[in-house]
């Protein structure tokens, strides 16, 4: 798991948010989504209710060798999520980044969050994507289980610089930024809206004298998906 460096408390509202997660047999659970240990650059697997069944489910995000030679598909990041019958990891939702994002990613990263105090845990991945070399992002996605299944709430860059690519992108998307949510604020709304600050450090590849702050909320949740 990426360490984030505390910002302005979060990692208190963190502490006060997150139940006690319990490392599971990590080996178990790649040789179940058919990986090998020697392959895995990085791996997070915790038990945690993040879907409203009777017991806890696993959930493993990991950062592995594919085995081939190409630049765009020598590393692929995964999202597994199973649930425990006796001695067997069953299925629940699973997700291959590589392959919906053309390839291209690195340095997977994993938290879970009860954001709508309902007593399951939102599932934030997020990643590096360098299809442009020139351009420098990290995306972030909100997981969030609706009830009925796992839906994608929210995805959008965390981390963002274009300013050196001037070939490829217009100028007035030539910027520089970085995100930070603010996960107080998104409790208070029951996890209805999701906060997040956006500090803006270049506009249109001019760098600011003074970094700006933007206070941005995304709809989360409707009321008719809260479990």
């Amino acid at each position: 798991m990426r360490t984030t460096p505390c910002r302005s408390g979060w990692l208190l509202v963190v502490a006060l948010a997150l139940p006690t997660v319990l490392p599971a047999d990590q080996t178990e659970v790649y040789r179940a989504v058919g990986l090998e240990t020697k392959d895995i650059l990085s791996g997070t697997v915790v038990s945690a209710r993040v879907a409203a069944t009777d017991s806890k489910q696993v959930v493993c995000l990991t950062t592995y060798f594919t085995g081939k030679t190409e630049k765009s598909t020598a590393i692929n990041i995964r999202l597994d999520i199973f649930e425990r019958q006796g001695e067997t990891l069953v299925p629940l939702y699973s997700r291959d980044f590589g392959q919906e994002n053309g390839g291209y990613l690195a340095d997977g990263n994993l938290e879970l969050l009860d954001l709508d105090q309902d007593g399951l845990q939102e599932i934030i991945v997020s990643y590096e994507s360098y299809k442009n070399p020139l351009i420098e992002q990290r995306v972030a996605e909100v997981i969030l289980f609706d009830g009925v299944g796992f839906r994608t709430g929210w995805t959008g860059p965390m981390e963002y610089d274009a300013t050196r690519a001037a070939r490829d992108v217009p100028p007035e998307r030539r910027d520089r930024f970085r995100r930070r949510f603010d996960f107080e604020k998104t409790m208070r709304s029951r996890g209805m809206t999701l906060f997040v600050r956006k500090e803006m450090i270049a506009v249109a590849g001019e760098r600011l004298q003074t970094p700006q702050i933007v206070e941005e909320a995304f709809p989360l949740r409707s009321r008719r998906t809260r479990r």
